[in-house]
């Protein structure tokens, strides 16, 4: 082989990696920008049916002081509405990208005891997937979880039910059925949060400023399409649902409450 022949084939041996590595980056690129991205607002629209309330509760451990309030609304300068869950209810996904990358876990949810309170008061889990649960205070909490039945109606049955003794401690649970649920503490009989289980792990939960973003894993996204959309707050009966068109992974919507459905 003369020097020109061999020059060649050195250059051609190096190089056939390349291509690959090169396709891999630009899956990789692609598998980034097609993440679903469906995000929008939720505002209540009206005055609601009740009022938030002040109560005094006094307790060791329960911080230094003993004002407590009840945590039904969330409710920011422009009706922004906090604490709602919202999620795609049948999320149809494209065959997830292989990408080299080791794609990130969901972010863990955990719900803590902070001040005898539960952090935060609305929170969603996908079913049969474990959830934290934190003690950070420094006194005795027992978890008892119920079925929510609905407003007007009896509490389900338990769950599960245990204690945790000291700060610090933490516990994993799940709910292997999709529902409602509610945690509560016998020993403070005012602290109380709301769990909703999921199918799939396809759902968000408003903060103050009405703002959800729904996760969702690298490299795979929603289909383009139809969907419903679904969207609910302790302080409702009933659901709200939307149709959202979905393409190249994203849609933006904005969802309203009705002040005056609410109870």
């Amino acid at each position: 082989m003369d020097r020109q022949h061999a020059y060649a084939s050195h250059r051609r041996t190096e190089c056939d990696g390349y291509p690959a590595v090169i396709a891999a980056l630009i899956l990789l690129a692609a598998s980034l920008s097609a993440r679903a991205d469906i995000s929008g607002t939720v505002t209540l629209v009206g005055k609601p049916g009740s009022q938030d309330e002040t109560f005094v509760a006094k307790a060791n451990g329960c911080g230094e002081s003993p004002i407590r309030h009840t945590e039904n609304w969330k409710v920011g300068p422009k009706g922004e509405l906090g604490d709602v869950v919202v999620w795609i209810v049948d999320p149809k996904f494209n065959n997830p990208v292989t990408v080299t990358a080791t794609p990130a876990p969901p972010p863990e949810i955990e719900v803590k005891q902070i001040g005898c309170r539960y952090v935060p008061h609305v929170l969603a889990v996908q079913a049969g997937v474990p959830f934290q649960i934190v003690n950070g205070d420094p006194t005795l909490h027992n978890i008892r979880a119920k079925v929510y039945n609905g407003p007007g109606q009896p509490p389900g049955d338990d769950v599960f039910n245990f204690g945790q003794g000291h700060q610090g401690q933490v516990d994993e649970r799940q709910f292997d059925n999709p529902g409602i649920y509610t945690l509560q503490c016998d020993v403070h009989a005012w602290m109380q949060c709301w769990v909703m289980a999921l199918k799939t792990r396809c759902f968000a939960v408003t903060d103050t400023d009405g703002k959800f973003q729904l996760w969702q894993s690298l490299g795979s996204s929603l289909q383009d399409g139809d969907y419903k959309i679904d969207a609910w707050h302790p302080r409702f009966a009933d659901t709200v649902e939307q149709t959202i068109h979905v393409k190249n992974g994203s849609a933006t919507v904005n969802i309203q409450f009705d002040g005056a459905k609410s109870f």
